[in-house]
């Protein structure tokens, strides 16, 4: 026995002894001997010191760090990264561990012909809430902007109209190393900016700046982008020009010319062109936009649009304590639509089934935009802090449309109303407005008081002329014509302003609690005169159905209480607001008047969970309840029966909504496998939510109201992932998605829940060497709607295609760029089938000694078999359309690009690749890393 437990005693000695000895840890960190910046993702090679044998590796993270623990002994430290000069150093980790003085590395100016890459830089990293994006790590062309860029990233999305959409969230602003860029319309920056700048691409949920002021989140945060310049291109002066023409009178012009010194940046743009590159967004068009009557839609990616634009942003920092910046801008859109819109609604209770409304339009819409922000950022001393920041907004904006429409039942062949109409409007819109934000550090750490003051007014006046000729097949009477010819005058306008205070004091160690108000006064006018022809072209009689004059206004307070808790692992927040509001409106028409007033008490609970296995990886789960009123137009009474067909007015006895938001984000990067995982979920379920409510009548007509129901959710999933193979010149990437709806709604006198899922997989491989570059990608979506109401006809859609992108590095300088993109879908009503191969390609040469400039030849559309189809499911009714696209055609372009930088920098650093294929070395950005 004694034998036995001396064995045993031993044996755990030696096991403990074994374990102590991997206790030894190395740390050090690699620097950039030039400028003391950290050198991310460098390799690290430990190895024996004896015999210089292989013991392990890792690589440094994104602050220039490494640490790995070891067994004791002697080692010698091989510190490598293309393009510098790799660095040894002797370890003696015999006994203890050692902290290492900072390892700097010397550029190399020759890159040695036998280097071999055995490693790329990660393609996506995730550092804490920021995913960031390597952008040599997807290839374009040297013209190319940052929205050719986006493109090619997994989980980023840009549609027809220009919105950028990443993992499933909306992107409100662009930022240029962390700095505002042209405000809050990022379409100036992805339509503009040369992709050869970029270094990385942040995306990144940014905080508001009360947020970040008083430690607590607002609600107020926003998802950007930030994209960070390559460091050679941070002193000088940069741009390009293009001029290209094309067949079909195509045509296209633009410059951008960046300046920048230490932290100050000039930006300076322009262009003009007939091929639907919109370099602003049309905001006096998307004023207007809700005063067109349903049908009548105008946006960027329909139709053909004709835009020219210009716009200066800049950025300075005259002393530590100013920071101050920037833009103006001015642009022109004229979108031409044409629009072919068929729309099934539902009539269970009707024995000729479901009423089918086809309309066919023509439009024209012409904008003019003015655009005017400023940010003041001042920090008197460490603990004061003030932003100021107004801004200024003009637009002009006319707009015509044609429409021939058909209603027709589902069972019969008769036509139950049939007619023409013409629309035309004319207004502009004035807006100004202002924020300032003031915070002060009370000694204590964490003791923060903040005030904010902001408001601001509007003004909208716009002109309409709407002529329509209806008739209606009656069953036991005459067809009946009903005619409308009016003139309508809307003068809107409006002021608002809101006080903010908050107070936040520590508690304890690492606890804060804040409190904080706010009062919030909004006041708006919609003034709609309305006359009818008196049969002499003059518009002098009232139309009384659709006169009225509406007054809002709305007064809210806001009393909060939060609790954070900050930990090394996690940090959490749970808390509270009361939201008392008074709602008073006046209604009035050349019938009646009337006073709604509406006082609530709201509550507003908010809850947040981080936690943070290391900065590489973490999970984030949200909780907000949210309440929502109705809208003057909603509870307002007063039919609207300017169009007899389709009756209006709203519901006095609307209660608000209540939703609950809950979300989750999980995160998780491996640098050793330059691997990324991401998860995103949500729930919403909403209490009293606001939903339209539809009548059928004889001939077609429909009247609709507002009405409150519960049972409404929505959940939904978002897998995405990226990885190299073991080949590092592949990736494969994915992006499985899933959702799941129920939508609760009236027809009629009957309720209908319409349960919809939507299933979708993305699957991309890419492909990158010296000689060529491939991304290939599948797609499939699933969309299944079906109804309560037994006989309304269920749904379901597929979504189908894929697409195929290559280039071609050629000697003499020749690149050869081609995408192959197939789309198709099944279940659709007949004549909105889409089965299309969209193939584009181009041919450019680069030309000059300093490969500054670029001869291109560009075909759109080859196969001339472009759509553009559309779908929108609701509870009472199923919308399909197709619009007018811009035809195949090509262009001939010239590029010339320009640069002054200090320190040496090239114009072969503009090319977003890693050097020409054939020739001089050369190229851009970070280059991969060597092992």
């Amino acid at each position: 026995m004694k034998k036995i437990l001396l064995t045993f005693t031993l044996a755990i000695t030696s096991l403990l002894s074994l374990a102590a000895q991997n206790n030894i840890r190395i740390t050090g960190t690699v620097l950039d001997k030039a400028n003391n910046d950290p050198i991310e993702q460098a390799g690290i090679r430990i190895l024996r010191e004896k015999d210089s044998t292989y013991v392990q590796g890792l690589a440094t993270d994104d602050a220039g760090k490494f640490i790995i623990s070891i067994s004791p002994g002697k080692y010698i430290i091989s510190v490598s990264y293309l393009g510098y000069k790799e660095a040894f150093v002797n370890v003696d980790a015999s006994k203890k561990s050692v902290v290492m003085d900072d390892i700097f590395l010397n550029a190399d100016g020759i890159m040695l012909s036998e280097a071999v890459v055995t490693a790329k830089a990660a393609e996506i990293a995730i550092k804490g809430d920021t995913i960031e994006y390597n952008a040599d790590s997807y290839k374009v062309q040297p013209s190319a902007v940052v929205e050719d860029l986006l493109k090619k990233m997994p989980g980023a999305e840009v549609d027809s109209e220009g919105k950028i959409t990443i993992n499933g969230k909306e992107i409100k602003k662009i930022l240029v190393d962390g700095k505002e860029f042209f405000s809050d319309d990022p379409k100036v920056a992805s339509k503009n900016l040369p992709a050869a700048m970029v270094d990385k691409l942040q995306v990144l949920d940014r905080k508001s700046d009360m947020s970040q002021m008083t430690g607590f989140d607002d609600g107020d945060d926003e998802t950007v982008i930030n994209l960070t310049i390559k460091k050679n291109m941070k002193q000088g002066l940069y741009g390009s020009t293009t001029s290209g023409l094309g067949s079909d009178d195509r045509y296209g012009l633009s410059g951008i010319a960046n300046y920048m010194h230490n932290d100050n940046q000039f930006t300076l743009m322009g262009g003009s062109n007939n091929t639907n590159n919109e370099g602003f967004t049309d905001n006096a068009g998307n004023t207007f936009r809700g005063f067109r009557p349903s049908g009548i839609n105008f946006g960027g990616g329909n139709g053909i649009i004709k835009s020219t634009s210009g716009g200066f942003n800049f950025s300075m920092t005259p002393s530590d304590k100013l920071k101050w910046g920037g833009n103006s801008r001015i642009g022109r859109t004229e979108n031409d639509v044409i629009t072919n819109r068929h729309v099934e609604r539902f009539t269970p209770n009707d024995p000729r089934g479901n009423l089918f409304q086809n309309t066919n339009s023509t439009g024209i819409n012409k904008s003019d935009n003015i655009g005017v922000d400023f940010r003041f950022e001042w920090t008197p001393d460490s603990l004061t802090k003030v932003i100021f920041s107004p801004n200024l907004q003009y637009g002009q904006n006319k707009a015509s449309n044609i429409n021939d429409f058909l209603s027709t039942y589902e069972n019969t062949n008769d036509s139950i109303n049939w007619g023409k109409s013409t629309y035309f409007s004319e207004g502009e819109s004035k807006s100004v407005n202002a924020r300032l934000e003031v915070s002060r550090k009370l000694g204590k750490k964490g003791r923060v008081i903040s005030f904010s003051l902001s408001g601001g007014f509007n003004k909208l006046d716009n002109d309409i002329e709407n002529w329509s000729k209806k008739t209606t097949r009656q069953s036991a009477s005459p067809d009946s014509i009903s005619l409308i010819d009016i003139r309508t005058n809307q003068d809107n306008h409006g002021h608002n302003w809101r006080a903010y205070l908050s107070y936040v004091e520590p508690i304890g160690r690492n606890n804060f609690i804040q409190f904080n108000y706010s009062f919030r006064k909004n006041y708006s006018v919609a003034d709609q005169n309305t006359y009818k022809n008196d049969g002499s072209d003059n518009y002098t009689i009232v139309d009384s159905t659709a006169t009225k004059n509406l007054k809002n206004d709305f007064i809210n307070q806001e009393i909060g209480i939060n609790f954070k808790s900050v930990r090394a692992k996690y940090n959490y927040t749970l808390g509270v607001m009361l939201q008392p509001s008074k709602m008073d409106n006046w209604v009035i028409t050349p019938k009646e008047s009337a006073e709604i007033s509406n006082n609530v008490l709201n509550y507003a609970p908010v809850a947040q969970f981080n936690y943070l296995w290391d900065k590489r990886h973490n999970l984030r789960v949200d909780y907000s309840g949210t309440t929502s009123q109705p809208s003057t137009t909603q509870l307002s009474s007063v039919r609207d029966e300017s169009d007899p067909l389709n009756i209006s007015y709203g519901n006095p006895n609307l209660k608000p909504t209540f939703t609950n938001r809950f979300r989750l984000r999980y995160q998780k990067f491996n640098p050793e496998k330059a691997s990324a995982i991401m998860v995103f979920g949500g729930f919403d379920f909403a209490s009293n939510d606001i939903v339209a409510r539809t009548y059928s009548f004889e001939g077609g007509r429909q009247e609709s109201t507002f009405d409150n129901i519960n049972g409404n959710w929505s959940t939904n999933l978002r897998l995405i992932m990226n990885r190299p193979l073991r080949n590092k010149k592949f990736s494969v990437n994915s992006m499985t998605f899933g959702n799941y709806a129920r939508k609760n709604g009236y027809i009629d006198s009957g309720k209908n829940t319409a349960n919809t899922l939507n299933l979708a997989e993305s699957l991309g491989l890419q492909y990158r060497s010296d000689l060529f570059d491939f991304g290939l990608r599948g797609n499939i979506r699933y969309t299944t709607t079906d109804n309560s109401l037994g006989n309304l006809q269920d749904r379901t859609i597929y979504n189908y295609g894929g697409s195929f992108n290559t280039t071609w590095y050629l000697p003499y300088n020749f690149v050869v760029d081609t995408d192959l993109n197939y789309s198709a879908n099944a279940g659709t009503t007949q004549g909105f089938e889409l089965n299309e191969w969209l193939w584009n390609a181009s041919m450019s040469k680069q030309i000059f000694k300093a490969k500054n400039g670029t001869i291109k030849f560009s075909v759109y559309d080859i196969l001339h078999q472009k759509t553009n189809i559309s779908q929108s499911f609701q509870t009472e009714s199923v919308s399909e359309s197709i619009t007018n696209v811009l035809e195949s055609y090509f262009m001939v372009s010239f590029i010339y690009r320009f640069q002054i930088f200090k320190g040496g920098a090239k114009m072969t650093d503009m090319n977003n690749d890693s050097g020409p294929r054939f020739g001089p070395p050369g190229g851009g950005g970070r280059p991969s890393r060597r092992l």
